[in-house]
């Protein structure tokens, strides 16, 4: 063999031998390997017990330091709720005292106004002794003064429908006294109430309104001559009677009443009057006017007498100047006439003496004398 195929040879035998060793070098190798993977087990066992602890041992510090500051809290929510007793304590005492305080200051009041009206109850009682008629005086004030008025308004306004009134009230006043010493006041209320409802009321207002209408209605009145406007007006009637016939009959006779209305025949007694002239009858007409607005003006101021006379005056002139046979004036001349009944102003009593009866009771308490009421005479112009 040559030393080539010895070198080879060699060689193989050295890689074996190296790869033996290699391999043997490897398990060792793997071997160390091993043992440490062991050893880092149990290391990090060790750092998990480590770290649980630390945790168990931080979640046991966190909890004694909550329940310590939970402690805490409780203990100052305690203090806190001790203060605040107290603070109520002291607010209920404060009340308490403030209260009594209260309630000592009511019980003075409350004596001083027992006392105040156990004073005025003994004040009344004194005052109703002292004077029992109180009430009466009232009743019997009130009674003078409704005489008072009565006799005002019967003096001044003549006003007889409220005098009678306030008479009636004044014996009512009276009669609520019961006082057996006013009966002779009471009489002469009650002759004094009859003698005025005995006078007969007039209705003013309507005399008034009626003497406006009478003055309004003159301008209507006929003259005593012939006016054309009544002659235009008969003539219409005559022919509108005179045209009615209703049968062949009446023919004859509705001729002759047209023959007998051309010849018309008047009986004059007295000179016939010339016809007015338009100007004339103007100031006629306003002149009788006058005398109805006068006699209104008469009746409202109660002033019979001129009165009476302007309805005289505008009663004659209308009968002088005016057709007395027209019904306009007939019934002009019918309401004057019965304007003239009436007595505007009639005799009025005198009722001053139950004013003088109660004032002297009043003051003296003494009975009155009955006094002689005048009698009253009411006088109708026919």
């Amino acid at each position: 063999m040559t030393e080539s195929d010895k070198k080879p040879a060699i060689s193989k035998e050295t890689e074996q031998k190296d790869i033996t060793k290699k391999s043997d070098a490897d398990k060792t190798e793997n071997k160390k390997a091993v043992k440490p993977t062991a050893s880092s087990k149990s290391q990090k066992s060790t750092s998990s017990l480590a770290g649980l602890f630390t945790l168990v041992f931080i979640l046991a510090i966190a909890t004694t330091g909550g329940i310590y500051l939970l402690w805490e809290e409780q203990q100052k929510n305690i203090l806190k709720q001790q203060l605040a007793a107290q603070n109520i304590e002291q607010q209920i005492s404060a009340l308490k005292q403030e209260q009594s305080e209260t309630t000592q200051l009511n019980q003075e009041r409350i004596k001083e106004i027992h006392s105040f009206q156990e004073n005025l109850r003994t004040n009344i009682t004194n005052l109703i002794k002292n004077k029992q008629h109180l009430r009466n005086d009232w009743l019997m004030a009130e009674a003078e003064y409704l005489v008072q008025l009565a006799n005002h308004r019967l003096l001044l306004e003549k006003d007889v429908t409220t005098a009678a009134v306030a008479l009636k009230a004044a014996d009512a006043r009276l009669a609520e006294v019961a006082d057996p010493a006013l009966l002779k006041i009471r009489k002469i209320l009650a002759t004094d109430v009859q003698t005025l409802n005995n006078i007969p009321t007039i209705d003013l207002a309507g005399l008034s309104v009626t003497l406006s209408a009478l003055s309004n209605n003159i301008p209507n009145l006929p003259l005593r001559t012939p006016d054309p406007k009544t002659h235009k007006i008969n003539q219409s009637e005559k022919t509108s009677a005179s045209s009615e016939v209703k049968s062949l009959k009446e023919l004859p006779a509705a001729i002759w009443n047209d023959i007998k209305s051309l010849i018309v025949i008047r009986n004059h007694e007295k000179p016939l009057q010339p016809l007015l002239a338009p100007n004339q009858h103007f100031f006629l007409v306003q002149n009788i006017a006058l005398l109805l607005e006068q006699s209104r003006l008469a009746l409202l101021n109660g002033h019979n007498e001129i009165y009476q006379e302007r309805l005289v005056t505008a009663e004659k002139w209308i009968k002088q100047y005016f057709d007395t046979e027209h019904n306009v004036t007939r019934n002009m001349l019918a309401s004057i006439a019965e304007l003239q009944k009436f007595d505007i102003d009639p005799a009025l009593p005198d009722i001053s003496s139950t004013f003088s009866a109660i004032k002297k009771y009043r003051t003296q308490g003494q009975q009155p004398e009955t006094p002689e009421v005048p009698a009253v005479k009411v006088e109708e112009k026919s």
